[in-house]
C-alpha cells in the first residue's frame, strides 16, 4: 500500500487557507518539509506565512497519511486554528499607563 503524504499536505494547506479566510488572515505561503521518519511525533513541518508573520506547525505522520478520520481531522483543524491565531494582527500593548 502506497501512502502519498503530499496529498495529505495539500489538503491541510487548503484547510489552513480556509481557516485563515474565516479569521481575516490571508496566508500567502504554505511551505512543507515532509520528513523521512514516520515514527517521529513531529515528523512533518508546515510554515504558514502572511505578509508580515510566519508560524511553524509540526504534524505527525498519521495526520498527513489519513484524511478520512474525523478525530484526526478535528485535531488538525485545532492545530491550524491555534497557529492562525498567532498570525492575527495585534496592536502593541502600551508599555506604560498615564494617570489623570
Amino acid at each position: 500500500m502506497k501512502i502519498d503524504r503530499l496529498v495529505g499536505a495539500e489538503v491541510i494547506s487548503a484547510r489552513a487557507r480556509e481557516i485563515g479566510v474565516e479569521n481575516g488572515v490571508v496566508i500567502s505561503e504554505c511551505v512543507w518539509d515532509i520528513g523521512q521518519s514516520i515514527e517521529l511525533q513531529h515528523a512533518h513541518r508546515l510554515d504558514l506565512s502572511t505578509a508580515s508573520k510566519t508560524v511553524r506547525i509540526y504534524f505527525p505522520d498519521q495526520e498527513l497519511s489519513t484524511s478520512g478520520n474525523e478525530v484526526r481531522k478535528k485535531r488538525t483543524d485545532d492545530r491550524l486554528r491555534g497557529a492562525i491565531a498567532q498570525l492575527l494582527p495585534r496592536s502593541p500593548a502600551p508599555t506604560y499607563a498615564t494617570s489623570v
